[in-house]
């Protein structure tokens, strides 16, 4: 199988907007923890060893282990297939600094601006590197930001979100989120680069993401669609990096899923 079709299976089969896609697996899993009462993988879990005396259930939960297998692996050949991120892969590893010289977009404005702008005297500088324009996670990270915005100032750090996108993509997510951090673009991806932030369809789809994904769906939490005409990468990884003054890397975090983002606490301990 080619790349180019490798890629226009991966641009049908998965899409949220398409119930018929790989995607499917989180409603499906959503009907599963609704037909057991529960919200959550772990109590779905929790459920399960109390009741390991059951043949039939000792031997369904053989079947869903291997389809975890079967899936992982399945991801991981077109991970291996596409090599994706093999220029991050091939690093040995990430900047400890930014220069301020670094040259970006602003989203709202499209004026081309520096870095360094963004980089205050006496404060430190979190950049949030979203996944996607419809990531829910990376929507709900900052809003936990938003609620610790006083923790936040009172440790002088400012927070600023990058995206890869474009600007109408980042104009009409800025309309949605009613985001007011200021934001940039990253068209090349060259920040995303500098801290080994690649794009893996694994680290992103995998069995256990994609049942924790179905506890969002049993809470009624609906996923951001994406607009049909704007080209984004589901399969991006973000992170949340604190620079000081001078571009120097004082925290670190690089996600390794949609999952995975850091706590306000765990940022707050930047020095």
């Amino acid at each position: 199988m080619s790349g180019g079709t490798l890629q226009e299976y991966i641009r049908q089969k998965i899409r949220i907007e398409q119930k018929q896609s790989l995607l499917g697996l989180i409603e499906a899993a959503a009907d599963m923890y609704r037909s057991l009462s529960v919200k959550r993988k772990k109590d779905a879990e929790d459920l399960w060893r109390k009741n390991n005396n059951c043949a039939a259930l000792r031997e369904a939960m053989q079947d869903l282990q291997q389809l975890e297998v079967q899936w992982d692996a399945f991801l991981q050949h077109l991970d291996d297939e596409l090599q994706l991120s093999a220029e991050i892969l091939d690093r040995e590893h990430q900047s400890k600094y930014i220069s301020p010289d670094t040259s970006l977009t602003d989203a709202r404005t499209g004026e081309t601006v520096t870095l360094n702008k963004y980089l205050e005297e006496g404060r430190k500088t979190l950049l949030v590197l979203i996944r996607q324009f419809s990531c829910l996670l990376c929507r709900l990270h900052l809003k936990e930001l938003e609620k610790n915005q006083r923790s936040l100032d009172a440790h002088f750090i400012k927070v600023v979100v990058v995206s890869f996108g474009c600007q109408e993509g980042a104009s009409h997510w800025l309309q949605e989120t009613g985001c007011q951090y200021d934001m940039l673009l990253d068209p090349e991806r060259k920040v995303y680069a500098a801290f080994g932030l690649g794009a893996y369809l694994k680290k992103v789809l995998n069995f256990s993401n994609m049942l924790h994904y179905a506890e969002y769906v049993v809470d009624n939490m609906e996923f951001p669609r994406g607009l049909p005409l704007i080209q984004d990468d589901m399969f991006q990884l973000g992170g949340d990096f604190v620079l000081d003054e001078q571009g120097r890397v004082l925290f670190s975090h690089r996600c390794q899923s949609p999952i995975d983002r850091p706590s306000v606490e765990d940022i707050l301990s930047a020095q």
